[in-house]
């Protein structure tokens, strides 16, 4: 590759800079909820499991799978919706978010091989460095197959798409993605609960909606800027996905918190109680405040600019980094949400 093109390819620092800061804020809010819950990981006084700092890495790994989950489907989501070709020849950005989406994938898959040994360390009680000596039992763990499941199917999405030169070969791509969303989402909740079929089902739906809203935004911060003629189309394409995603991500959240809830309250009747009382409840609180905020402030901002045609300048961009941010907060809490018992 000459030197003109690979600066072409090259991620400009403004966006480096910016993962980077979305990564942090996340890992902030992810921090703060856990300490606010009181479900921060603590050191066996006996010396006995894997340890305080294996505990924190679960939640590290899980960070790190969300926001490559994100990357992943934001760029795959530009290539098939936002910059749509109708199943055509993928263009310059096409081909460039799919190279994106294929980076994006192997991180997430590396995130969900190393969640994969953490949580059979944790569950299993046992230090990693001798997880070698149970590994039939840690394969029979729930969550352990889910996050290697999502692993393999990953990994094929990353090698599948690295190369593909279509629209409709890209969606091809989408479907695996969804599919890796699904089992870990499945084992979110303990197979005793009474409402765990009502929680996990709204979860997936939250999972695949909010990971196509945030991802949806940050395609849109990556691509649609170098696409300036085709920007309004781009835009107003995001603008029809954010809002039927924003409204699923709030329904379904509500819906799986609930669940969550009414499971460990002994009813729906005390579902409102346990919100306000439990740690669980606080941090569903927190995050659905978040969301409406992102909900209603996005829709208005884009619609201003979509209706009236203005062109999105400097001032455009900085409430999507905005928004960009305040995303990575509900993400960080949704992390400490999975924490949460």
């Amino acid at each position: 590759m000459t030197a003109t093109r690979a600066a072409r390819h090259r991620m400009p620092g403004r966006l480096v800079a910016g993962g980077l800061a979305a990564l942090v804020v996340a890992a902030i809010a992810l921090v703060v909820g856990v300490f606010a819950a009181g479900s921060e990981p603590t050191e066996n006084v006996l010396g006995i499991g894997p340890g305080e700092v294996v505990d924190w890495s679960l939640s590290l790994f899980r960070l790190i799978s969300t926001l490559a989950t994100v990357g992943c489907a934001g760029a795959l989501l530009a290539a098939v919706v936002l910059l749509r070709t109708d199943g055509g020849p993928l263009g310059t950005q096409g081909r460039r978010a799919v190279r994106d989406a294929s980076n994006a994938a192997i991180i997430w898959a590396a995130a969900s091989f190393a969640g994969a040994v953490v949580t059979s360390a944790i569950i299993l009680n046992t230090p990693v460095s001798l997880l070698r000596y149970r590994f039939d039992d840690a394969l029979g763990v729930p969550e352990v197959k889910a996050l290697l499941i999502t692993g393999i199917l990953v990994v094929a999405l990353a090698v599948g798409i690295r190369r593909v030169q279509t629209s409709s070969a890209a969606g091809l791509g989408v479907l695996v993605a969804v599919a890796a969303l699904i089992p870990p989402a499945l084992t979110a909740y303990p197979r005793n609960e009474a409402y765990v079929v009502l929680a996990g089902a709204a979860l997936v739906l939250h999972v695949v909606a909010a990971t196509s809203w945030v991802g949806g935004l940050a395609g849109l911060v990556r691509y649609g800027r170098a696409s300036r003629d085709g920007l309004p189309f781009v835009l107003e394409r995001f603008s029809q996905v954010a809002l039927i995603s924003s409204i699923v991500v709030l329904l379904s959240g509500l819906l799986s918190g609930a669940g969550r809830l009414a499971a460990q309250a002994g009813g729906f009747d005390q579902v409102l109680d346990a919100a306000t009382t439990a740690p669980y409840g606080g941090l569903l609180i927190a995050k659905t405040a978040v969301f409406l905020l992102l909900i209603v402030g996005g829709w208005i901002h884009r619609r201003q600019v979509v209706t009236n045609l203005i062109e999105p300048g400097p001032a455009f961009w900085r409430l999507v980094a905005v928004e960009l941010l305040v995303m990575s907060i509900a993400l960080g809490l949704s992390v400490a949400l999975s924490q949460t018992g």
